[in-house]
């Protein structure tokens, strides 16, 4: 298991002031260390609880699977409050509720091995109020995802005084849960690293469309695909983001424009974090932005709340909208997603686009949310995002995909989008992966890559969980049994590998056009895994021009600006690989210029 060590202490004055108000009380745990798990986002969250005369003096996070990007803020914090109070009922942290309360539940498991009443440590925390303020800024940005920090850092850059705010614990967003993978079309890396000629914004808008089913917003996609380029140098220039070569090259691209942040998401944001401060911005984290200041058919900034739950005024000149998608609030999602698995981030409300529609913002594409292929639903209800994992199966290894009826739909190293099509047509909603060994290898090396799983027991475990009666992963070196416990057709089954690996001794896939197919290794151990449709981020949102002026009535808001995922359009109605994280990142460039000149910057 992955060890992740954070080790929160008292000095030695507290400890001995709770010590004489606690030490021999009936229902306190004894000395020593002890251990508590609990079931966290991802999986198991284990800690180690040091005890001194009755009193919590350490709490280590021993072993978890929680997203890193998401989880470490989390973990440093509730483990040092719970020291600091020496009581489990401290705060959450925004955007980690469900890491924080399983640290929480685990240390009070701790107590209890410690032969401790968790009562006992459960006194209230008093949260004092900090006091309503008023502060003023060029521009305000809400939401530190990757649009809102790029927007941020950029008009600051410009030599505007830039207040970013997040109602989370830590800068991330959606963005902290994807690769970092960006299109690089135009950029001097694509010309020197990825030896690309042929490229053009011209080529890389026609991709574009065709993905999104040509319901794309034109001005966005145009936009974007001819300044993609200079953010990207931007980014490794001026910024001094590691980018590198993509490390998954998907085929959704008609020339080599995929590019990936090295350490993925999290380094982008500890870099524009770093960048932001140095160029002396402020960022105010578990702040949430409430209602726009709208005066006089202006924008003049935002009211938000702390954590304390003081009011802050933001006056700004200019202020940009960052706030992310609406994944998480059933009220304004499509009743479309029935049976799709959700694998964003709670937090993901919808804030801004509601403050923004309250002024009368305009809309595109509400009916349009982003939908992937090859979750694996090791939570009910959520997903696993298995992409990578399944995609490094497919290619040159032997695999297929089939439906319940046994039967194959959809070219196995095709696109993203035909996959996901293949998926969500079938009655319940759900493709499995036949895998030999070796693609099977290649699953769990990818997996353990991305960091999906910490250990191989980690998947050892999704063995054990069902959904709908049927495990999400099952092996046999029987394919007839394999398939009767995964409740698919087994006579069919068998007919569609003999004929697959007819066809791949022929060099040639006939159904689905597959490239240099490979067949199904014979003899061994098959495996097969659930392919469920998962969403996390909105495509539609509100309408923006090509400055990233948000519009109302076709005509644009004065001071108002939007980036990211809260702004709909770019994508049409599905995203090609990789441009999530391009929409947001460089609408959040072109917004955070665009702000900072409104300001006179």
């Amino acid at each position: 298991m992955k060890r992740f060590r954070i080790i929160a202490c008292i000095s030695g004055i507290v400890f001995l002031a709770a010590a004489l108000s606690c030490g021999g009380k009936k229902g306190m745990a004894k000395d020593g260390t002890y251990t508590g798990t609990a079931i966290a986002h991802n999986g198991p969250l284990t800690v180690e609880v040091g005890f001194a005369k009755g009193v919590i003096t350490s709490v280590t996070v021993t072993q978890h699977t929680e997203t890193k990007g998401v989880s470490e803020n989390a973990i440093a914090k509730v483990s040092e409050a719970i020291v600091k109070n020496n009581s489990t009922n401290v705060d959450s942290v925004s955007g980690a509720t469900i890491t924080s309360y399983a640290i929480k539940t685990a240390v009070q498991n701790a107590i209890e091995q410690a032969g401790g009443q968790p009562s006992n440590y459960a006194k209230e925390v008093s949260k004092a109020n900090e006091g309503d303020k008023t502060l003023e800024c060029d521009v305000v940005v809400i939401g530190a995802g990757g649009g809102g920090i790029t927007a941020a850092a950029r008009a600051q850059e410009q030599g505007a005084k830039v207040i970013l705010i997040e109602k989370n614990g830590q800068v991330g967003g959606d963005t902290a849960l994807n690769a970092g993978t960006l299109i690089a079309t135009g950029s001097k890396f694509q010309r020197e690293q990825l030896k690309e000629t042929k490229d053009s914004p011209e080529l890389a808008y026609s991709d574009i469309m065709r993905i999104g089913k040509n319901v794309n917003d034109p001005v966005l996609v145009s936009m974007i695909t001819k300044t993609i380029g200079k953010t990207v140098d931007w980014l490794i220039d001026d910024m001094k983001v590691p980018y590198n070569v993509a490390a998954t090259q998907y085929p959704d691209h008609s020339a080599n424009r995929q590019i990936g942040v090295v350490g993925r998401s999290p380094a982008f944001f500890a870099a524009m974090q770093k960048n932001f401060e140095n160029l002396g911005g402020t960022l105010l984290l578990e702040t949430k932005g409430e209602s726009l200041i709208f005066e006089d058919g202006e924008v003049k900034g935002v009211t938000a709340s702390d954590k304390s739950g003081a009011k802050i005024t933001i006056n700004a000149a200019s202020t940009v909208i960052a706030s992310g998608g609406y994944g998480a609030n059933t009220k304004l999602l499509p009743n479309t997603l029935t049976g799709y698995m959700f694998y964003g981030r709670s937090t993901d409300t919808g804030d801004g686009f509601t403050m923004a529609k309250a002024i009368g913002t305009d809309t595109i594409n509400l009916d349009c949310v982003k939908v992937y292929a090859q979750g694996v639903e090791t939570t009910p209800g959520r997903a696993l995002a298995a992409t990578a994992s399944s995609t490094a199966a497919s290619n040159g290894h032997g695999t297929i995909y089939v439906n319940t009826k046994g039967v194959r739909v959809v070219n196995e190293t095709g696109t993203l989008a035909a996959q996901t099509e293949a998926t969500v047509a079938q009655s319940d909603k759900i493709l499995y992966l036949l895998m030999d060994e070796d693609a099977y290898r290649a699953y769990v090396a990818k997996s353990l890559e991305d960091k999906l799983i910490a250990s191989e027991s980690d998947i050892d475990k999704w063995y054990n969980i069902s959904n709908d009666g049927k495990p999400v992963i099952a092996k046999s070196a029987n394919l007839d049994e394999l398939a009767k416990t995964m409740g698919i057709d087994a006579r069919a089954l068998q007919t569609t590998v003999a004929k697959y690996n007819d066809n791949c001794a022929k060099g040639v896939d006939p159904e689905f056009g597959k490239k240099n197919p490979v067949a199904l290794a014979s003899g061994g151990t098959y495996y097969i895994v659930e392919q469920r449709p998962r969403f996390s981020t909105t495509l539609g949102g509100l309408k923006a021009d090509a400055s990233m002026q948000l519009l109302s009535g076709g005509k644009p808001v004065k001071n108002l600006y939007g980036a990211g995922s809260v702004v709909g359009g770019a994508n049409g109605r599905d995203s090609m690989t990789a441009m999530m994280n391009s929409w947001a990142i460089g609408s959040g460039r072109i917004a955070g210029e665009s702000a900072a000149k409104n300001a006179g910057k």
